[in-house]
């Protein structure tokens, strides 16, 4: 099957309009000159391999393949494209994502609204930020626009729950999902659409590692077994397989059947995988990914 590349944008004659403070990347919000729209720039990150050696990380690959995914299983998802800054002296590599907000509507994260039910939760006090305290933050909050007649917005959190689930996203944490808010008088708040996936499918491991588990005898050492040991920030670390499980105990089960359903096979869920350029995503990393994600689905449709 022919499968068609994303295209890199490149982002050097954007406007620069702000830093972005939230979060530990970098990160800055650019203006498109063509359709004057935000899009928050996230640059990809850098790390160390056993020999001392510098790699880049593939949280710029992560995050769009996350999307395509999302894209694939019918979840609102903010858009995001990868891209390259050429303006310095060496190019830099990320992303850009476009804002889900319009003109008068803001955002409230997680954290906000499960404190405006009397639940504390901080990156330092994670001990009540469980699928319960979600559930109850959003009891009274609207579906996200342009999602299916009937689909509340707990049925699409859980829908961003089994995307996590899929890819081994180990990052929803109480600010990396929001509700938005409008300054119209009487406007109900309604549940933002998914965004901030970078943290899955090995984005952090080096080449070689992925090389090494992709070939490796033990079975401690596999892409499986990697994908079998992701943990989420909610309270005692579950894998995110359980969050689905404990989400779904809450609103009776059929979420995350109705999600899995929108795709027909798995292989539809891989091709955001190989659709990735060459120079910006090397084989081990796919190989890597496309296992993960496998052995993920797997899991959730036996």
């Amino acid at each position: 099957m022919q499968i068609q590349r994303y295209e890199e944008i490149d982002i050097s004659e954007w406007q620069v309009s702000g830093e972005e403070d939230l979060g530990t990347k970098p990160k800055r919000w650019l203006i498109n000159p063509e359709t004057e729209e935000r899009w928050l720039m996230k640059d990809a990150t850098f790390s160390h391999a056993s020999d001392g050696t510098t790699y880049r990380k593939g949280d710029d690959w992560a995050e769009r393949v996350a999307h395509g995914v999302a894209e694939t299983l019918r979840l609102p998802a903010a858009r995001v494209e990868i891209a390259v800054d050429q303006r310095g002296p060496k190019p830099v590599c990320g992303t850009v994502c476009r804002t889900v907000l319009r003109d008068g509507e803001s955002l409230v994260n997680g954290d906000e609204l499960m404190g405006e039910c009397g639940i504390t939760v901080s990156h330092h006090h994670r001990e009540s930020y469980t699928t319960e305290a979600a559930f109850q933050a959003l009891c009274d909050v609207e579906p996200p626009l342009d999602v299916a007649a009937g689909l509340s917005a707990w049925v699409v959190f859980i829908g961003y729950l089994v995307l996590d689930a899929l890819i081994g996203n180990t990052d929803r944490h109480e600010e990396n999902w929001c509700v938005i808010s409008s300054v119209e008088a009487g406007s109900q708040r309604r549940l933002s659409p998914t965004f901030d996936h970078a943290s899955s499918l090995g984005f952090l491991l080096s080449d070689q590692d992925r090389q090494e588990r992709l070939s490796s005898k033990d079975s401690n050492r596999t892409p499986e077994a990697y994908a079998d040991r992701a943990k989420t920030p909610f309270a005692s670390k579950p894998h995110p397989i359980e969050v689905v499980d404990n989400a779904e105990q809450l609103s009776g089960r059929g979420a995350a059947e109705y999600w899995l359903g929108q795709v027909e096979h798995v292989d539809d869920l891989l091709i955001p995988i190989w659709a990735i350029p060459e120079h910006r995503m090397s084989t081990p990393a796919r190989e890597f990914a496309e296992r993960v994600l496998r052995h993920n689905w797997s899991k959730m449709t036996a």
